[in-house]
C-alpha cells in the first residue's frame, strides 16, 4: 500500500517492464468476491501528474465513503471472479474463462458493470472475433465461441447480481447464440470406410501405431482416453477396459511470488518455466502429473466406465504388447522415449491414414469414429442405456444426436413397411 508514515497516500517511483521510471500510488477500496483486498491504481510519467491523479481519486472515495459498487469495472471484477472460480473447476475450464476474459471481454475491461445491458451483451457477441493460437484475430467466432462468451460473461454478471453490486444479470435477456441450420454437423464413418481404415492400419510396419489407430476405431473413446490409457485399466482375462483416466495438458502457474508489473522473482515470463511452478488445478483435483504440462486426469464421464475390447482388437493388443518397448508412467500409447503422444501428432496420422484409405481427410473429424460406434451398435439393436455405458454419454438424447443411420440401414428400416402391410399381395 502506497501510504507514508504520516498515513498519507503519495504515488512512488517504480521501474516498468520496459526500463521506464514511472510513478504508482494505490488505494484500498473494499473486498473481492473472495475476500481479497480491491485496490484502485493511479500511475503516471511523474511524481506530480501521478499525485494529482490520486488525489482526484481520494477526492471521490471520500464524497461516497468508499468508491461506489456500481462502478466497479469489468474487468476487475471479472479477475476477482476469475481467481475465486480456480477452486472449483478444471483447468480446461479456467483456461476456457481466462481466454474469454483476456482475449474477448478485454476492450470492455474499463466498463462499469452498472453500465452493461443487454445491448452491450448482443454488441459484445456479434462483433466477437476468432484467434489464432499466437493471438492473431482470424475472422468472426463462430457459434461454439459466441456460447463460451456469453455463458462466461453470464456467470460473471450473476455473481455481481448476487454481491448485490448491479441490479439483474443482463445477460439472461440475450438468447444464447443458435446454429441456423442444425442439421448440419459431424457425420459417422462408414462400415466400408471402417473396413478399409482397419486394413490399412493392420498393414503398418509401425505396430504401435497401427495398434492405436484399431484402439481408436473400435472402442469409441474420446482421444484424450485413447492417449492416456493405461495397461493397468486393461484386463486381457475379461476383455474389458475401464476408462479411469485421460491425457490433458494442465497449465502452471509461477510459485516464486507475486508479479510486479508484469515481472516475476525468477525471471521467467511463463508460469510453467518457473522452478517452483504450481499446477493451476480447483481444490481435491485428481491428477498424476507426467512430463511437462501433461498429466493423467479423470475422464469427462465417470470414472470406471467400462470398455468391451472385441476379439480383433484383443488379439491386436497382444502383438503390440510384446513388442511395446515400455513407458514409465504405464501408457498403453506412447512416444519412443516413453512420454505420451501428442494429441496434434494424433490427429496428424489419424488424417493420413484416412488419406490412405481413399478418404477426403478435410472433410472428417476425428470424433466420427465415435459417431460411428455409436451408430453401428444402434443399428444392431443395441440398448441406448448400454450404448451410453460405453461410450460415457450423459443421455439417449446424445445418443440419437451421435447416431448416423447410413442408406444401407434407412432402406432396411423401410422395407419392413413391406412386411407389415404384405405389398406383394396388392401387386
Amino acid at each position: 500500500m502506497t501510504r507514508s508514515a504520516t498515513g498519507r497516500y503519495r504515488a512512488r517511483k517504480y521501474t516498468d517492464r520496459h526500463g521506464n521510471v514511472r510513478w504508482r500510488a494505490q488505494v484500498a477500496i473494499g473486498l473481492y468476491p473472495n475476500g481479497e483486498q480491491r485496490k484502485r491504481t493511479v500511475t503516471a510519467s511523474t511524481y506530480r501528474e501521478c499525485q494529482s491523479k490520486l488525489e482526484d481519486l481520494l477526492r471521490r472515495i471520500r464524497a461516497t465513503g468508499v468508491e461506489s459498487q456500481a462502478h466497479v469495472k469489468l474487468g476487475e471484477y471479472a479477475e476477482g471472479w476469475l481467481e475465486h472460480k480456480r477452486h472449483d473447476i478444471d483447468p480446461k475450464s479456467y483456461a476456457m474463462y481466462k481466454t474469454v476474459i483476456d482475449r474477448h471481454l478485454g476492450e470492455y475491461g474499463n466498463t462499469a458493470l452498472e453500465r452493461i445491458v443487454p445491448s452491450t451483451v448482443r454488441s459484445i457477441l456479434e462483433h466477437a472475433r476468432s484467434y489464432t493460437q499466437k493471438g492473431e484475430a482470424k475472422g468472426p467466432a463462430g457459434i461454439s465461441l459466441k456460447r463460451q462468451i456469453r455463458t462466461c460473461l453470464n456467470q460473471i454478471m450473476q455473481a455481481a447480481y448476487a454481491d448485490r453490486i448491479i441490479p439483474s444479470n443482463p445477460v439472461l435477456a440475450v438468447r444464447t447464440p443458435q446454429r441456423k441450420d442444425s442439421g448440419t454437423g459431424r457425420g459417422a464413418f462408414s462400415v466400408p470406410e471402417l473396413k478399409e481404415m482397419l486394413r490399412i492400419a493392420a498393414g503398418y510396419e509401425d505396430t504401435a501405431l497401427g495398434a492405436r489407430m484399431w484402439f481408436r476405431l473400435l472402442t469409441g473413446m474420446r482421444q484424450g482416453e485413447i492417449l492416456g490409457a493405461t495397461w493397468k485399466s486393461y484386463n486381457p482375462r475379461t476383455s474389458m477396459y475401464t476408462v479411469d483416466w485421460k491425457l490433458q495438458t494442465v497449465p502452471r502457474d509461477h510459485g516464486c511470488g507475486t508479479s510486479i508489473d508484469g515481472e516475476y522473482p525468477c525471471g521467467k515470463h511463463k508460469g510453467g518455466l518457473c522452478p517452483k511452478a504450481v499446477w493451476r488445478v480447483p481444490d481435491g483435483y485428481d491428477m498424476v502429473a507426467l512430463n511437462g504440462s501433461n498429466a493423467l486426469t479423470r475422464p469427462k464421464s465417470r470414472t470406471g466406465r467400462i470398455v468391451p475390447i472385441v476379439p480383433p482388437l484383443q488379439q491386436v493388443l497382444a502383438m503390440y504388447r510384446k513388442r511395446d518397448t515400455g513407458s514409465v508412467y504405464g501408457l498403453m500409447f506412447h512416444d519412443a522415449d516413453g512420454n505420451p503422444i501428442d494429441p496434434k501428432s494424433d490427429m496428424r496420422e489419424f488424417r493420413q491414414l484416412m488419406t490412405d484409405a481413399g478418404m477426403d481427410a478435410a472433410g472428417h473429424v476425428g470424433h466420427e469414429s465415435r459417431h460411428a460406434i455409436v451408430t453401428l451398435l444402434a443399428a444392431q439393436g443395441v440398448d441406448f442405456q448400454l450404448i451410453r455405458e460405453i461410450v460415457g454419454h450423459s443421455s439417449d438424447a446424445m445418443v440419437e444426436h451421435y447416431r448416423h443411420a447410413d442408406n444401407a440401414e434407412r432402406l432396411k428400416a423401410m422395407e419392413t413397411l413391406d412386411t407389415s402391410l404384405n405389398l406383394s399381395q396388392i401387386e
